[in-house]
């Protein structure tokens, strides 16, 4: 099994890419990037919602973390719940 430092940035994008085209897919109102708490500055700053078709791509252009860009894509239903 790969660990983090074992993937790519092209692989994390094309991961990256697919997990939006699933959200875009099914009911999520917006997307939402999340980041972990050792973010770099870059990652910070992009961490919040998004439209689905105004979404900065994944991984972050100009991270610093070490390791590599661990931001991920999230879904926003706020239009679905209880």
């Amino acid at each position: 099994m790969a660990t983090a430092s074992d993937t790519t940035d092209e692989q994390r994008r094309a991961e990256q890419k697919a997990a939006l085209e699933r959200i875009q897919s099914g009911l999520a109102t917006r997307v939402r990037i999340l980041v972990a708490p050792d973010a770099c500055p870059v990652c910070r700053a992009h961490e919040g919602a998004y439209e689905l078709d105004g979404a900065p791509e994944l991984p972050l252009e100009g991270c610093s973390r070490a390791g590599g860009c661990n931001a991920v894509y999230a879904p926003v239903l706020d239009l679905y719940g209880p």
